[in-house]
């Protein structure tokens, strides 16, 4: 049982959070933007001081325990992430405004001998389409891992996962910031459209139009994140992993195949991906986190773990 006097653990999502609104909220300040007209310093501080508070005000619940604060911090996962992601539109490229696009293109052709995103033309139609919907399905991934980590090995390791998603997110979105990049589906002339059936052409369309940030290229947070999911899974809930494994293979493929990331992309978030799962947990453990036994194969966690008050 866990002690009734002890302190609740601190609020190691909470401290993430703000360690990236004073970086982002930095840039901005120093910035001149160079004149560019997309350059709004104005409206960034403004949405990611209302970001702020909200942090903060979760902060003050998690004080409470890791029951208190869960599902706001999903909340804040799940609508902030994309707000802020959104909001780097107001300041790249002014930011960072070098062409990385072009030297990334050229590692493409120097390591394959072609742009690699020329593949796609002699894959069938149907092998296409289930790389845009392996494509598609990123986000719920990421919601399948942490919710398969809760399932099979409890809140604790829920919480944790929760936390190795925001803390890698946040960390692709600084490498935005750091590195923007445009993708080869928009630098480059392709002489063949990709060849779908019904869903490939709307969803593809669907991607664009959501899309507020489109230098999103490095590193890539597609692979990144579903490696960091994949690892979740691994850990917490081994017959996720069965199931859910060959559509992150594919998902991190079709990042090249369908035109959204150079190689470089993937590379640089595949290798991201462990460093910084890593270091949240280190983070967490050091805040005194409830352990998250790791599930055996069979499924069930070795020993349940139990929250603090």
């Amino acid at each position: 049982m866990s002690d009734p006097g002890a302190r609740p653990p601190a609020p190691t999502s909470e401290r993430i959070w703000l360690c990236y609104l004073a970086a982002v909220g930095a840039v901005a300040l120093l910035a001149d933007g160079g004149g560019d007209a997309r350059h709004d310093r104005v409206r960034f501080l403004a949405l990611h001081a209302g970001i702020l508070v909200v942090v903060l005000a979760v902060a003050a619940v998690a004080r409470r325990g890791p029951a208190a604060a869960r599902w706001w911090r999903v909340g804040l996962a799940t609508l902030g992430l994309p707000v802020v992601f959104s909001a780097l539109c107001w300041l790249l490229p002014a930011v960072h405004p070098e062409p990385y696009e072009y030297a990334f293109a050229a590692l493409d052709r120097a390591a394959f001998g072609r742009d690699p995103g020329t593949l796609v033309d002699h894959l069938p139609p149907l092998a296409n389409e289930v790389l845009q919907l392996c494509y598609a399905g990123f986000y719920l991934l990421c919601f399948a891992a942490a919710i398969g980590a809760g399932v099979r090995s409890g809140a604790a390791a829920f919480d944790r996962a929760v936390l190795w998603l925001v803390g890698g997110f946040l960390c692709s979105y600084l490498g935005y910031l750091l590195v923007p990049t445009l993708g080869p589906k928009v630098v480059l002339a392709f002489d063949r459209e990709i060849e779908g059936l019904g869903l490939l052409a709307p969803l593809r369309a669907a991607i664009d139009a959501g899309e507020a940030n489109p230098w999103d290229c490095f590193p890539s947070g597609h692979t990144m994140l579903t490696i960091t999911s994949l690892l979740i899974l691994w850990r917490w809930n081994r017959r996720w992993w069965c199931w859910l494994v060959l559509p992150g293979a594919l998902l991190i493929a079709s990042t090249v195949l369908l035109r959204y990331h150079w190689a470089i992309d993937v590379l640089v978030g595949a290798a991201l991906a462990w460093p910084v799962a890593r270091g949240c947990d280190r983070l967490a453990d050091l805040d005194g986190w409830p352990v998250a036994t790791p599930a055996r194969s069979g499924g069930r966690p070795a020993s349940a773990a139990v929250d603090r008050p």
